[in-house]
């Protein structure tokens, strides 16, 4: 009898804790928060298209196409706010970021690439644009350089009402030219505005804001996109004038070519008039030889509007006037859908050839609105 009463009890005992719910087993590994999924990757009903990567051997006059995946927020570590969804995708140790870099002729080169999944993806993502031997490993294959001097560290980054005060220790002042300094300045502010939570960059140095660089770059004030040249001549922009950013394509060494922006200033052009004007650059052959465009000579944009968040573009039918196969083809579209990008308020395009849908010569139809690229240059290196 006392047997089996003992029996019972282990019985009791065992399903007692087979049915209990181990509560603090459960965690939040990413350590990221929730997740936002672009809307690329959304199940719609209107008729929209993400430009898909294609692999190819290089075109007449370049042109690429990246991959246009999910979008997620990321929390930096700071006292105030946080930065997140750098047109980023995230996996179980990896998150993707656009960061950074320099070729040989100290042209920037936004890259979207992998980095180890941490707090303060903000500050890994400027860390990645070092310079030291994991970094510049990493990239070499690229042909592709770190922007960052060799030593230099964040000693602490606070994010608040949208901008982002970095105080880095005095090894980024080590290096020798004003090639560099603009290099330096523009990639933080250009990195760092890849965050969506992140509008402009005010930069200290061992805790002390400076007025200017060693070679008379301003720094004295909110530095953002608005305000800061990439890819020019100088860094600050010049007061009561403006500027936009066109991008091109550039090809380097036999296996590697990049859409990489450059800034143009302008004054006196209307805004509902600055998208004809961009595409005007953009169809202007360049004089360097390196850099190349994929809109085809004497295309125009005939008229443009704003539908909800959606950019329309009317183009005349010069447009179509090109060969070189599908990857012209997506190297015209990328063009348009990246300097569109600037424009505020919007996420999609719609393209119009003398204001009828058609259907592009290596056969993209154009009934589909576009949506705007999260990735730049994409490469999958760790």
């Amino acid at each position: 009898m006392k047997k089996a009463i003992c029996l019972i009890i282990v019985l009791a005992m065992a399903l007692f804790n087979g049915c209990k719910i181990p509560i603090e087993d459960i965690s939040d590994e990413t350590g990221l928060g929730s997740i936002d999924v672009n809307r690329e990757n959304e199940d719609t009903d209107d008729k929209s298209v993400a430009v898909k990567n294609v692999t190819h051997t290089k075109a007449p006059e370049g042109g690429t196409n990246e991959d246009d995946d999910s979008e997620n927020e990321s929390k930096d570590d700071n006292e105030d706010s946080s930065a997140d969804d750098n047109k980023s995708e995230v996996s179980d140790q990896y998150i993707y970021v656009t960061v950074y870099y320099k070729d040989g002729d100290n042209l920037l080169v936004p890259l979207t690439r992998r980095i180890k999944k941490e707090e303060g993806i903000a500050k890994a993502a400027l860390n990645s644009m070092v310079k030291n031997e994991e970094n510049s490993n990493e990239i070499k294959d690229l042909g592709l350089y770190t922007v960052l001097p060799e030593g230099t560290s964040i000693l602490g980054m606070n994010i608040k009402d949208g901008t982002a005060i970095v105080d880095f220790n005095s090894n980024i002042l080590n290096y020798e030219d004003s090639s560099a300094e603009k290099s330096i300045v523009a990639g933080v502010v250009y990195c760092l505005t890849e965050f969506s939570t992140i509008k402009g960059v005010r930069f200290l140095i061992n805790g002390r804001e400076q007025e200017s660089l060693k070679y008379g770059t301003d720094i004295s004030d909110v530095m953002s996109r608005e305000n800061v040249l990439i890819n020019s001549d100088k860094v600050n922009l010049a007061q009561k004038v403006k500027k936009v950013d066109i991008y091109r394509y550039k090809y380097l060494g036999d296996k590697n070519e990049y859409i990489i922006p450059f800034s143009i200033e302008y004054i006196g052009v209307e805004e509902e008039k600055l998208p004809a004007e961009i595409i005007r650059m953009l169809a202007v052959k360049p004089e360097e030889q390196s850099i190349s465009t994929q809109i085809p000579e004497g295309t125009e944009l005939i008229d443009s509007r704003i539908n909800n968040s959606t950019i329309v573009l009317n183009f005349n039918k010069k447009i179509k006037s090109y060969g070189g196969g599908s990857a012209r083809e997506m190297g015209i579209l990328n063009q348009i859908l990246y300097t569109m990008k600037q424009i505020r308020g919007i996420d999609r395009v719609k393209i119009l050839i003398e204001g009828k849908e058609d259907t592009l010569p290596e056969g993209t139809d154009l009934s589909k609105e576009f949506v705007l690229p999260s990735h730049i240059n994409k490469r999958d290196i760790i």
